[in-house]
């Protein structure tokens, strides 16, 4: 490599900040994540689980509940439409969405279907086109504003956990950095024990918390029909930043009751979030649990009972699903494309619920940004990847020695192209350079909202 005096290498700022800036991904509206940032778990005080945003942070009164649609499997023509920049911002613009869930087909599935000429397998026999489903439907979300749920949607994951690493760590490694995603690790596992759960969940986690520090879902026995079980025995998670999957259909599924043989499915996650376990509805549907049957079919204003469930403990929810199959479920009518959208009975019904989440946000901050808590991660005008604000610290470098004074930081070093090298949180003191090849450099230093940008020269 070719070595640069200092001022040379400060002259290149400009063309590698803005080398570095192409690669975020900039939204185009003020949306739910430039209000609430990175969604996290805690109590309130009764001691409930419940989600709440990195802006306000945990406290009474400051609980955030999202709602929005999940696509279907990544597997049929009829759903793939909506896995699409048009159909995510579609439902943007006309349901009022706050959330969508990419429900990734991950096994050697094939059900013949074609789509925009590929043939659709799940990810063990094509992982290519999968991934590009779900990145598609990630930055879409991004670019929205709103959250999205990356989904392993399989019953059986704990069989699949070298995949799901492999999978989880790219995710993690390009998006984790966006406050918008959330990482939803086993859709509904079957009858098997919570220890299986767990395990699995155990090994994904750790592979995720290499990259980020964003909210993770985990799915539990029985079709995430028993989040209890993991009270007293929860997923190990560095970061504390777990929730767990409760799924519904609401003509099938009973919202309370018990008796000594019995006890209803809510009652079950009610037992949950007072245990001070944070639950996540990542998938309800308005009818049967097999995908049929008109709202409300055999039951008694079931939708509302359950919606007032989840209005009364914060949950979010993502509905099933946001499709053109011919189910009872799918929220679309055969005619709708990912630009137009006609209803079914079910997809009014859900539109109704969807037209009460706020119809505008305020930037977390104020008009500076996420100051208050919220990542930045350089998508804001008034900070680039290398701004340089009012600093509360210094930092000097002494051969390949990094010196921090005044508290603990974030630090990032850059090749002159502007790529990420290395990400280290936490720096307090020295830190030690001499692992970087021979070669030039730019470290970004920020601790809380200050930045600033240290040439570095290695010898």
């Amino acid at each position: 490599m070719k070595n640069l005096s200092i001022p040379a290498m400060l002259s290149s700022l400009a063309l590698c900040a803005s080398f570095a800036m192409a690669q975020d991904i900039t939204p185009t509206r003020v949306g739910p994540v430039s209000q609430y940032g990175q969604l996290m778990t805690g109590k309130n005080s009764q001691g409930q689980g419940r989600i709440y945003g990195s802006c306000e942070g945990v406290k009474d009164g400051a609980e955030v509940q999202v709602r929005g649609m999940s696509l279907y499997w990544s597997l049929m023509p009829q759903a793939l439409e909506f896995w699409t920049d048009e159909g995510v911002s579609t439902m943007v613009r006309d349901m009022n969405i706050q959330i969508v869930r990419a429900a990734m087909a991950t096994g050697n599935e094939d059900w013949k279907g074609e789509w925009n000429g590929i043939q659709l397998k799940g990810y063990a026999s094509d992982s290519e086109h999968q991934k590009q489903f779900v990145k598609t439907v990630v930055e879409a979300a991004i670019k929205n504003d709103i959250y999205v749920i990356i989904d392993w949607h399989s019953h059986t994951a704990h069989q699949q956990t070298e995949s799901a690493k492999e999978f989880f760590k790219e995710m993690a490694e390009t998006y984790g950095k966006y406050d918008n995603v959330i990482f939803e690790l086993f859709n509904e596992p079957q009858k098997i024990s919570w220890s299986e759960v767990k395990n699995y969940a155990d090994q994904v986690i750790g592979v995720i918390r290499q990259y980020s520090d964003n909210l993770i879902l985990v799915g539990n026995p029985e079709w995430d029909q028993n989040p209890h079980q993991a009270l007293g025995n929860e997923v190990t998670d560095s970061k504390k930043n777990t929730a767990y999957t409760f799924h519904y259909y609401a003509n099938t599924h009973k919202w309370e009751g018990s008796s000594d043989k019995w006890v209803s499915e809510g009652a079950r996650a009610e037992q949950a979030i007072n245990g001070g376990l944070s639950v996540f509805i990542s998938e309800w549907g308005t009818g049967n649990a097999d995908g049929s049957g008109d709202p409300d079919q055999g039951c008694n204003q079931c939708n509302q009972k359950w919606q007032n469930f989840a209005n009364k403990h914060k949950l979010s929810w993502a509905n099933w699903s946001a499709s053109k199959i011919e189910e009872g479920t799918a929220a679309f009518q055969p005619s709708s494309t990912n630009t137009s959208l006609q209803y079914t009975t079910a997809g009014n019904l859900v539109k109704s619920y969807l037209a009460t989440n706020p119809t505008s946000y305020t930037k977390c901050g104020g008009d500076n940004g996420d100051e208050n808590g919220g990542n930045n991660n350089g998508n804001n005008e008034n900070s680039p990847i290398f701004a340089k604000t009012d600093l509360s610290y210094n930092v000097s470098v002494v051969g390949n020695t990094l010196h921090i004074a005044g508290g603990a930081a974030t630090v990032e070093i850059f090749s002159l192209k502007g790529n990420k090298i290395m990400s280290i949180d936490q720096v307090s003191g020295t830190l030690s350079l001499a692992s970087l090849p021979v070669g030039s450099y730019f470290a970004r230093i920020q601790m809380g909202p200050s930045k600033m940008l240290r040439a570095i020269q290695i010898k």
